[in-house]
């Protein structure tokens, strides 16, 4: 099933919540759209009247049933074709605060945590969640940190920077 007609706009952004426990990364199974039956981390479609980093931390606790905090942007992922147009995706990493991994039972019908090894030994998991799975657990991993910069009369922004 393609994504709704409000992202079917030629460009969209996207973002997925790497949340780490005990050195452990929280996965969900899609039970809906294309990708049924495959691990992810979870994630979604960033609304036009949110910030991404709203968007990252709603999706968790939608998908997932964790609350969590961002830490700071892990990577990003961009692709075009055909069908879907232009697509940014953004990954951050993200510690969770409460909540135990409970899936909603409409998007996704399992999430949990799992460790490298268990991740890597999946079945129906994508290259790209292998790689972030990766990054999210490494002792040295990098990535651009959120820092909030008053712009006066603009209001605050959120620059992710090295």
């Amino acid at each position: 099933m393609p994504p709704p007609d409000r992202y079917n706009t030629g460009y969209n952004v996207g973002v997925g919540g790497a949340v780490v426990d005990d050195g452990r990364s929280l996965l969900v199974r899609r039970a809906s759209r294309r990708g049924r039956g495959n691990w992810q981390i979870p994630g979604g479609f960033v609304e036009q009247n949110e910030t991404m980093e709203l968007a990252v931390v709603r999706e968790v606790e939608e998908e997932a049933g964790v609350t969590a905090t961002v830490q700071g942007v892990l990577g990003i992922r961009n692709r075009y074709d055909e069908e879907g147009g232009n697509s940014l995706y953004v990954v951050m990493l993200l510690d969770p605060k409460s909540g135990a991994p409970n899936p909603d039972m409409k998007e996704v019908d399992r999430a949990e945590y799992f460790s490298l090894a268990e991740i890597q030994a999946l079945e129906q998991i994508s290259p790209v969640n292998i790689e972030v799975a990766q990054r999210a657990l490494a002792q040295d991993r990098r990535m651009l940190c959120a820092q909030t910069v008053d712009q006066g009369n603009r209001g605050t922004y959120t620059l992710f920077i090295g």
